[in-house]
């Protein structure tokens, strides 16, 4: 799934828990486990966020990854928490 830095998403999950910095979502019947990393992310979507402020966010709080485009990154990780229904676009 490709993402634009201005595409808007918004969280989808049904419950959660937080925990040591990570997020468990409840997601109809499925129960996702979150990283550190993407439990922040999501925990900044609220109810609605674009990319490239999670990207701000997220590299405000964890630092740039030192190989990779900072945006290209967020974006597969939001692609994937769309992929589990933890996340939607707004």
């Amino acid at each position: 799934m490709s993402l634009s830095p201005s595409t808007v998403v918004v969280a989808a999950y049904d419950d959660a828990l937080t925990r040591d910095g990570e997020l468990l979502a409840l997601v109809g019947s499925e129960v996702v486990l979150l990283s550190e990393v993407a439990s922040a992310l999501v925990q900044h979507v609220g109810e609605g966020t674009s990319v490239a402020s999670l990207v701000d966010r997220l590299v405000a709080e964890f630092g740039a990854p030192e190989d990779a485009d900072p945006i290209e990154v967020v974006s597969v990780l939001v692609g994937e928490l769309i992929d589990h229904g933890v996340l939607q676009v707004g």
